[in-house]
């Protein structure tokens, strides 16, 4: 046999070298782009959050500057003993609204979406407009079209004091 036939050792420390440095390349490859996209999936979380609020706010803004109608007898039918005059209709029509976009806040805030600030601010809206001599009724009127947990804490809202805006 000649000495040719076998492989160096010299040979096969530089081929396991080699084999070494290129099993250390791509496990950097894939851990660097593993990190990329942890760093995507967490900056497009943060997108939509911020989407969903600034949709919130949109709604908002859209509430506080129309003035529309729609159709009174439905709503009339939540206040079936008592229906109020059509003028009032309008009214509770924009409370209901009010109402549902602090809901959609009050699920923001709920996901960790929005953090307390913010929501002691919407909170401190849905007390306003809690004063409205109609708002307890149509609370109780509209029972299972609205988060649960959402009308949970209007009901504790409206029976105590001093609700916790934290629940």
């Amino acid at each position: 046999m000649k000495s040719t036939d076998y492989p160096s050792q010299h040979d096969l420390v530089d081929d396991a070298t080699l084999n070494l440095l290129a099993t250390f390349a791509q496990t950097l490859v894939i851990t660097l782009t593993l990190l990329v996209f942890i760093f995507q999936f967490r900056s497009q979380e943060r997108a939509i959050k911020d989407s969903s609020y600034q949709n919130v706010i949109g709604r908002y803004n859209e509430y506080i500057m129309s003035a529309g109608t729609a159709d009174d007898l439905l709503l009339a039918s939540l206040f079936a003993d008592n229906k109020p005059p059509a003028d009032e209709l309008a009214r509770i029509r924009r409370l209901m609204i009010a109402y549902g976009i602090i809901e959609e806040a009050y699920g923001l805030y709920k996901k960790g979406w929005i953090d307390k600030e913010d929501w002691d601010q919407w909170a401190t809206w849905l007390k306003a407009i809690s004063r409205y001599p109609q708002f307890a009724t149509l609370h109780t009127g509209t029972t299972g079209m609205f988060d649960p947990d959402f009308q949970a804490y209007v009901s504790q809202m409206i029976g105590s004091s001093s609700p916790d805006p934290t629940k």
